[in-house]
């Protein structure tokens, strides 16, 4: 009996830490966005691991100083309106997986806006207690056309 109860408690220990896991994984990519769309570098920087790499919604590479420095403050630029749904977030030990999806109002010439969706998908590991975003890869989510 008292080994299932050890058991049961060590089970729950490593159970209910993951969950708020969970949550410090979806706060740093929340902050990272809010980042991006600052133009915050000095923030970007403490978020990111020394080994992070990017690839874009182009298709691009960009390794740990050249995605830097797209965020300094005289590039800076108006983001369009933009709303976070479906994030799934999978843990593996110290490593884990965020996956978002990105809606996006985008200007018109004529005064609307244009919908747009893509996905992202962060990988971020803890390093020495804090987490840290490894990588970012970017996809635009295509509709099937209307005939």
């Amino acid at each position: 009996m008292l080994a299932v109860l050890m058991l049961t408690a060590v089970t729950s220990a490593y159970a209910l830490p993951r969950v708020g896991e969970d949550a410090v994984v979806k706060q740093l990519v929340e902050n990272f966005l809010k980042a991006e769309q600052g133009y915050d570098a000095a923030s970007l920087a403490r978020m990111i691991s020394d080994s992070y790499v990017e690839v874009s919604p182009a298709g691009e590479v960009d390794e740990h100083d050249r995605f830097l420095s797209f965020y300094a403050p005289d590039k800076k630029t108006d983001w369009p309106s933009m709303a976070t749904s479906d994030i799934r977030v999978r843990m593996f030990g110290d490593t884990a997986i965020e996956i978002v999806k990105f809606t996006y109002q985008m200007p018109q010439p004529d005064g609307g806006t244009r919908s747009m969706e893509m996905r992202g998908s962060f990988i971020a590991q803890r390093e020495n207690g804090t987490w840290k975003l490894l990588g970012a890869h970017y996809t635009g989510i295509r509709h099937p056309q209307s005939k």
